[in-house]
């Protein structure tokens, strides 16, 4: 149960969803990318407890999306996984091919977890929408 935050342990104590039949590493990457995702899809400023919390308003980019902006995005999105989720170790964001929808703008993010006494790589596909909505999936 080490794989998850404190909340999530917490969470599935008092529902009692302690057991799976998910190894250690699927519950990590499962935990990850829900945290990524929440932190990824809070706007800068709006956590009084910290201020620094979150990534900017994307939705202010789109259809802009020059080289300028997506390195503006990458940035902003690499700050905030080295802060805020330290269980993945050495992260890289780059840009994907475009996807289906024109003002959307697709990233892969890859990085190393530790599980046990191994390193291994992790991969999500990270898509931002013309909303400004962050969505990740495992790849």
């Amino acid at each position: 149960m080490r794989e998850l935050r404190l909340l999530e342990r917490i969470a599935a104590l008092e529902t009692g969803q302690i057991q799976t039949q998910a190894t250690r590493a699927q519950v990590l990457v499962v935990s990850i990318r829900e945290h990524l995702q929440r932190i990824l899809n809070t706007r800068r400023g709006s956590v009084p407890l910290d201020p620094e919390f979150g990534v900017p308003d994307f939705t202010n980019l789109a259809g802009s999306f020059s080289s300028g902006s997506t390195r503006e995005i990458i940035d902003s999105i690499t700050r905030m996984i080295e802060r805020y989720e330290p269980r993945l170790k050495a992260p890289k964001v780059q840009v994907s091919e475009q996807g289906s929808e024109v003002l959307s703008l697709s990233f892969s993010l890859e990085g190393l977890v530790q599980v046990d006494d191994h390193e291994l790589p992790i991969r999500l596909a990270t898509s931002i929408s013309s909303s400004g909505r962050v969505s990740l999936q495992a790849q």
